[in-house]
């Protein structure tokens, strides 16, 4: 039986075993997966932090904690997105997050967070508030969006070829099996 996350995904039920796929295609499926999240890094590095990884994760992590009292496990953004793909309300929406809060999550000594919320703050990337930090909605458009975008297509492109393999996979695997059954 497959895991339950595993069952939720259409593309992978072409696969007799997922985990054996996967160990028969590990290395192609982790050079791609890799490939994939380096350039991701690099490119989110040049576009948003000026190549401080540490601002890039502070940023990340800030992103997602504002929002996520919006989004209950299991949920889908469409539960609260408008049909422009925006939040109603988003700053009055969003929560602040607490400096310890962001320290902790991220593993990071309270200082380096505290001096880098305020680098991004200074670049116009978070907003302090008596509350605690936001990201700010004003500065990640039009570019977020444009990076976002070409994000989705690379992650969608780097996806299909890890299928392409889990699938290649299978056929060398079971291709032996065949001719045997032919012989």
């Amino acid at each position: 039986m497959k895991p339950h996350y595993l069952a939720k995904v259409e593309s992978l039920r072409a696969l007799d075993d997922f985990h054996d796929s996967f160990d028969r295609a590990f290395s192609i499926v982790a050079f791609i997966t890799n490939r994939f999240l380096v350039d991701h890094m690099l490119r989110a590095g040049r576009l948003l932090v000026e190549n401080d990884y540490i601002e890039l994760v502070i940023w990340g992590v800030l992103a997602h904690q504002n929002v996520a009292h919006l989004l209950p496990p299991g949920s889908m953004p469409t539960a609260i997105l408008r049909r422009d793909g925006y939040v109603p309300d988003y700053e009055r929406r969003m929560r602040p997050m607490k400096l310890r809060d962001v320290a902790q999550i991220t593993g990071l000594p309270r200082e380096t967070v505290r001096r880098k919320l305020e680098q991004l703050a200074r670049r116009g990337y978070v907003l302090r508030t008596e509350e605690g930090w936001m990201v700010s909605v004003e500065r990640v458009e039009p570019e977020l969006r444009e990076f976002t975008r070409e994000s989705v297509l690379r992650l969608v492109t780097a996806a299909d070829e890890v299928m392409r393999a889990l699938i290649d996979a299978d056929a060398e695997a079971s291709a032996p099996v065949q001719r045997r059954a032919d012989e």
